[in-house]
């Protein structure tokens, strides 16, 4: 027995050094945001069209990611993403014309929401054995950060070695694609030995009930709420260049080290938390609180020199609540006690309707940030992500409410 818990745990550990990889491509944005603009000849709000191209492919492919998880292997499924996203980048790599690049991003939805999304959390639920679930999803998402944080710092090593910042953004492009090819080779025979359920269709019954089921648009609201705080966040990159005058490599560097290493501590904690606390919710609820606070702080804190590493700090606080929520919510699963067989379905069902925002966000802080030029454009958006994260907290506390009701 314990020789299957700690293959279990290698199991994970392979899947989050392999999930460190999956997002780097469609969200190049997050630390190269002046440099992609750059490179691809757009402004603001078109690079946010892209994303959002990336985020209708995703919700698209949500719900139908859900039923190929119950379905096919999941070492065929994952191999298939990596292989696929890295053929994709090496395209992107050139940058081509614009509609061909949009319609990269709509194929780097396809790749991750169909055939690698709901596939690797209901992995990670079947690797766990219900009382480490916490543990389990939190190290895997921490794990991400982790292998995410590797190689996004070898990769600004080469982006400072160019003179150009397009060239030096196109080798960081070709080197995600190589690593994203060689990474689903490898998983193809790493995970020859996972454990699966048995196989099976799901019929049209199966698929309606998961839309009907309540606790799957609860958690989806759940999800919806949390998602514009995950977006919303990585503005914070241009807001440190725009408004405080850092540069691109150094507001990179800054972005990558709260991103990784403060990322892996929200996501690797809260999941000790979750298991100790017995309560993926109870958790979830006061890493919503801390977020909340600071979005207030930020937008307190006047834009100006003398207070930049007070806004640097209030980025790892709100990167480590943020964190701290997504690294934990989908071990809900068990607490509002979704049957097995369905994690695939409810997943992607949750997902379709949580991740709506990648599909008109971007666009929308792209737009607020043309429209109000400097500070004012970013506090809008953060005023925006704390309503947002009201609506969480709401959301969070009426499960959490709802089952104790339940259990009495």
């Amino acid at each position: 027995m314990k020789k299957r818990v700690n293959k279990n745990w290698i199991t994970v550990l392979i899947l989050a050094l392999a999930g460190g990889l999956v997002y780097k491509l469609p969200y190049l944005k997050n630390s190269y945001y002046d440099a992609l603009c750059q490179g691809l000849n757009v402004n603001n709000t078109q690079l946010g069209v892209l994303v959002s191209a990336f985020g209708v492919s995703s919700m698209v492919c949500y719900f139908p990611g859900g039923w190929v998880a119950d379905r096919f292997k999941t070492k065929t499924l994952l191999a298939l993403a990596f292989i696929s996203l890295g053929a994709l980048g090496m395209v992107y790599s050139f940058f081509p014309p614009y509609k061909v690049v949009l319609l990269i991003h709509i194929l780097f939805g396809v790749s991750i929401c169909l055939l690698y999304w709901s596939v690797s959390i209901k992995a990670v639920r079947m690797l766990s054995n219900g009382e480490n679930s916490g543990k389990m999803y939190g190290f895997w998402e921490g794990g991400k950060q982790v292998s995410g944080l590797i190689i996004s710092y070898a990769a600004l090593a080469v982006f400072i070695r160019y003179n150009s910042e397009t060239l030096g953004l196109a080798s960081i492009i070709r080197i995600y694609s190589t690593v994203l090819i060689a990474v689903g080779v490898l998983l193809f025979f790493l995970l020859k030995d996972m454990e699966e359920a048995p196989k099976k269709g799901n019929s049209v019954k199966e698929i309606l009930s998961a839309v009907s089921d309540k606790r799957a648009w609860i958690f989806a609201l759940m999800i919806f709420s949390a998602y514009h705080f995950h977006i919303s966040l990585n503005t914070v990159t241009p807001y440190l260049t725009q408004v405080f005058g850092l540069s691109s490599a150094s507001a990179s560097a800054i972005s990558m080290f709260i991103l990784y290493v403060i990322g892996f501590i929200g996501a690797s904690t809260s999941g000790i938390l979750v298991d100790k606390q017995k309560s993926t919710l109870k958790v979830v609820k006061l890493m919503v609180l801390v977020g909340i606070v600071s979005l207030v702080a930020y937008i307190a804190v006047p834009a100006r020199a003398q207070f930049l590493f007070i806004v640097i700090a209030l980025w790892g606080i709100t990167q480590y609540s943020n964190f701290a929520i997504r690294g934990v919510y989908f071990s809900a699963l068990d607490e509002i006690r979704v049957e097995p067989e369905k994690t695939g379905l409810f997943i992607g069902f949750a997902s379709f309707i949580g991740f709506i925002p990648d599909t008109y966000l971007h666009v929308l802080n792209g737009k607020i940030m043309d429209m109000f030029p400097g500070a004012m454009g970013f506090k809008i958006i953060f005023g925006y992500m704390a309503v947002m994260m009201l609506v969480c907290f709401g959301t969070v506390t009426y499960m959490y409410n709802s089952l104790r009701k339940e259990e009495k």
